[in-house]
């Protein structure tokens, strides 16, 4: 008999932890990335000013709440072949200058948020976290607009980056005549 209390105790308490794990679950909305998202690379050089985009991002982003106010989880990954200068020079110096193949990708991964100002459409953050490039770690903060129309969320913003912080040596061309600067913006417009 007491056998048998015991076994109706742990399924109904099995029963109870399941059911509360699954309303945990629900709270959280998590989203992958839609297309068109487009993050572009832009610096300046000794000759002209360049661009480069970015073919292939990964990202996800997870919420506490169903009102999309409150991140729980953000992460990014660009892989570093994907990025495209439409000059084949300059993408195999930029590959180079990233150690691509002893580090294929650029990451970005949340830890906590500021709220700058909100109302009903937008909020404007102060997305905190560790960006990783080349191997190096530092941690970031991001000024990003979220923008929220119905299921879908935007994400934009602009981030200023020495290249030197993260050990990387501004590529060079036509034996150092021509030089990039140092600092870079990453502009991205992230859908989700």
């Amino acid at each position: 008999m007491k056998t048998l209390k015991l076994i109706l105790l742990l399924f109904f308490l099995g029963i109870f932890c399941n059911t509360n794990s699954q309303e945990k679950q629900r709270d959280l909305e998590t989203l992958d990335i839609k297309l068109p998202s487009i993050v572009k690379i832009i610096g300046t050089s000794t000759l002209h000013d360049w661009e480069s985009d970015v073919e292939k991002t990964d990202a996800a982003l997870t919420f506490t709440d169903n009102t999309k106010t409150k991140i729980e989880t953000l992460n990014v990954v660009v892989d570093v072949y994907s990025i495209k200068s439409g000059k084949k020079t300059m993408d195999r110096l930029t590959y180079k200058a990233l150690k691509a193949e002893e580090y294929p990708t650029i990451n970005f991964v949340f830890k906590n948020a500021k709220v700058i100002t909100q109302d009903e459409n937008f909020l404007n953050l102060e997305l905190n976290g560790d960006l990783t490039i080349a191997g190096v770690t530092k941690n970031v903060t991001v000024i990003t607009k979220v923008n929220k129309k119905g299921n879908d969320v935007h994400l934009t913003g602009k981030h200023k980056l020495k290249m030197t912080t993260y050990g990387i040596t501004p590529p060079k061309a036509l034996l150092g005549t021509i030089k990039t600067g140092d600092e870079i913006t990453i502009d991205f417009s992230l859908k989700f």
